[in-house]
């Protein structure tokens, strides 16, 4: 994230700064250990923004306690947190969504049937507005004008996701207020919370501020402050724009002719194999088949939140008048967006791998 740590007893230094057009700044950044979830980190350099992100969960995890995990841009002024946000409920009597003990509920109900899924983001707050931005393209997705934040919350230890901020917002252009719920690790949903809750403080005046008492109490909220990065961080893996699909799939097929010839192989001795050995086979091919179709199945979840996203997307925007980007459609905007090309032919290979498993066993019962 933004700046480095000095040997100033305060934790800060100041430093120039490019992010978001800002002038000169000054910034820190911590970090915390955490051993649930993955979620919440993200570096800014003097230089830009930059994020490493793995499809492998353990190695985005470890890859981010590299990273320092919050920045301040001024001293009052802007603080980042990368977030999760989980869902989006409309406040509606109707549907008996009243309160945040109301969202809380039926997000648990969501869980419960594997119907939650999450969206990695940057949380940014400010003098104000607490603005929402695309980790990737870091484009701001929404924006909401302190004076439209009507009720700020953390929900700690309710449920599989442990440390929920709950921000329920109304702009003047909405009949009903929407309850935004986002999923907070390495730095507490108490901790955004009140640093929101400080920025709404201060922008209705008054002679004391408290923001800054904040932001300081933030900073140290945890000793252990890792030094900054020496280096630009890694280069990411080629984007989607970059990855040739017609040669993968070719190199797919390669794989599976030797994959073929192997067959035969396998089948000629298993065809001397004893019932153990046969049982211990059978064994690990269902807890490969088994892998497969989890991960068939999250992609193909994947794809149906994608075009839920669009089908609501597409109705507020035939709904609103002018070309205005209404509340919540930048967030829809991000959740729209269907998965890369790539993940397609991971996809079909997957199918094809466990086909080919199952006629494998099928051929060899009837031996």
């Amino acid at each position: 994230m933004n700046g480095h740590i000095s040997s100033h007893p305060s934790g800060f230094r100041m430093n120039p700064s490019q992010m978001n057009g800002y002038g000169s700044s000054a910034t820190f950044s911590m970090d915390r250990d955490h051993s649930s979830r993955t979620s919440a980190k993200a570096l800014y350099g003097p230089e830009g923004s930059y994020f490493f992100r793995s499809s492998s969960k353990q190695k985005k995890k470890e890859q981010r306690k590299n990273y320092a995990r919050d920045s301040v841009s001024s001293l009052s002024d802007i603080s980042q947190y990368r977030v999760e946000h989980l869902t989006t409920f409309v406040l509606d009597r109707k549907d008996a969504m009243i309160t945040v003990d109301d969202g809380i509920r039926k997000l648990k109900l969501l869980d419960a049937k594997g119907k939650v899924w999450t969206q990695d983001m940057i949380l940014q707050v400010d003098e104000k507005a607490v603005s929402l931005i695309d980790l990737e393209s870091k484009n701001e997705l929404e924006n909401f004008p302190l004076n439209t934040i009507q009720h700020c919350q953390a929900v700690m230890h309710s449920c599989s996701y442990d440390s929920i901020l709950a921000l329920v917002c109304k702009e003047p252009t909405q009949s009903k207020p929407d309850l935004h719920l986002f999923q907070c690790d390495e730095i507490k949903a108490n901790l955004i919370s009140e640093d929101i809750e400080s920025a709404i403080s201060d922008s209705k005046g008054g002679k004391q501020k408290r923001r800054l008492d904040v932001l300081r109490m933030i900073s140290k909220a945890d000793p252990g402050i890792p030094p900054p990065p020496k280096a630009p961080a890694p280069v990411p893996p080629g984007t989607v724009t970059q990855v040739d699909v017609r040669s993968r799939v070719a190199a797919w097929s390669a794989l599976a002719a030797d994959q073929g010839d192997f067959e035969k192989q396998r089948t000629y001795y298993q065809q001397e194999e004893t019932p153990e050995m046969m049982a211990a086979r059978i064994d690990r091919d269902v807890q490969i088949l088994n892998h497969i179709l989890d991960d068939i199945e999250f992609f193909i979840t994947k794809l149906q939140k994608a075009a839920e996203a669009f089908s609501e997307l597409s109705k507020r925007k035939k709904a609103k008048k002018g070309k205005k980007k209404g509340p919540g459609e930048g967030v829809l905007t991000l959740r729209a967006k269907p998965p890369p090309p790539d993940a397609f032919v991971d996809c079909f290979q997957k199918f094809k791998h466990g086909f080919n498993l199952l006629v494998s066993e099928i051929y060899l019962c009837t031996i």
